[in-house]
């Protein structure tokens, strides 16, 4: 959220880089009252009237916004650092090899965790902690 609200402040010319800080402190300030409003008046009633489609179409719009930073984040691996990042050319960093496995890890690693999730889906119903102290009780 914040790096989106980084973005949107720098490029408006009247916040810039130099209010950010100060701006995302009032956006925390009135997301905070108006979830302390929210709970006051126990909103969480009227959101069982709603079908579950809008929770689902949220939830959705969160998971396409987190691929396309995941898809974003990997590509990036495989590119060229910026000229202003590094001060030195002929540092190892600029060298195929270097950007290749780099790439190639950050690919390993998406893969891994892709997996890991997928098999770990049911880890609700594992019986970890309450069959062991049955089984050795």
């Amino acid at each position: 959220m914040y790096t989106y609200l980084y973005k949107f402040a720098k490029k408006q010319p009247d916040l810039g880089e130099q209010l950010y800080l100060a701006w995302a402190g009032w956006v925390c300030i009135w997301t905070a009252i108006m979830l302390f409003l929210l709970a006051m008046f126990n909103a969480s009633n009227i959101i069982s009237r709603f079908t579950r489609v809008a929770g689902e179409l949220f939830g959705m719009l969160i998971t396409v916004l987190f691929l396309q930073q995941a898809i974003k984040g990997i590509v990036s691996e495989f590119s060229m650092p910026k000229d202003d990042e590094i001060s030195d050319p002929s540092s190892p960093i600029y060298q195929f090899q270097w950007i290749y496995v780099n790439g190639l890890l950050g690919v390993i690693f998406s893969i891994g965790l892709l997996y890991t999730a997928l098999k770990t889906r049911r880890a609700r119903s594992w019986l970890f902690g309450i069959g062991w102290s049955h089984a050795h009780s």
